[in-house]
């Protein structure tokens, strides 16, 4: 089965503290530590553009969820904060995959090789008796 982009499908505020909103986003479904890794590296190149400069990356969890309390002022930014770094999360996540495969392929060539050389070799004591 292929691996599917993973995508956001709600967004709530869960509380608030003075003026800083606590929003949880939920995937999909729960993240691979890879596709974790991708999205904290994603969230860490895009930078945080609001005028808070002091605030604290988004939280994605294996769970499913990303949490990240914002100045409720800055809310439409945190929104496409995250969906950027969804993106982005899974666009380098797809690579990894990508890389994978590659691995495994060359790895399973590598063994039919020395498969065939053992082969081989058996093959060439068998014709000396």
């Amino acid at each position: 089965m292929a691996w599917e982009p993973m995508a956001i499908t709600s967004k709530d505020a869960v509380d608030v503290e003075g003026d800083q909103v606590q929003v949880v986003w939920s995937l999909d479904r729960n993240p691979e530590a890879d596709w974790v890794r991708e999205f904290r590296r994603a969230s860490l190149d895009h930078g945080v553009a609001f005028d808070f400069p002091r605030i604290p990356s988004p939280d994605v969890r294996l769970g499913g969820s990303i949490h990240w309390t914002v100045p409720a002022a800055d809310l439409r930014a945190a929104v496409e904060h995250v969906k950027a770094c969804v993106a982005d999360a899974n666009t380098a996540y797809a690579g990894v995959l990508a890389r994978r495969h590659e691995e495994r392929r060359r790895r399973a060539a590598e063994e039919a090789a020395k498969a065939e050389r053992l082969r081989a070799a058996q093959q060439a004591l068998n014709a000396m008796d």
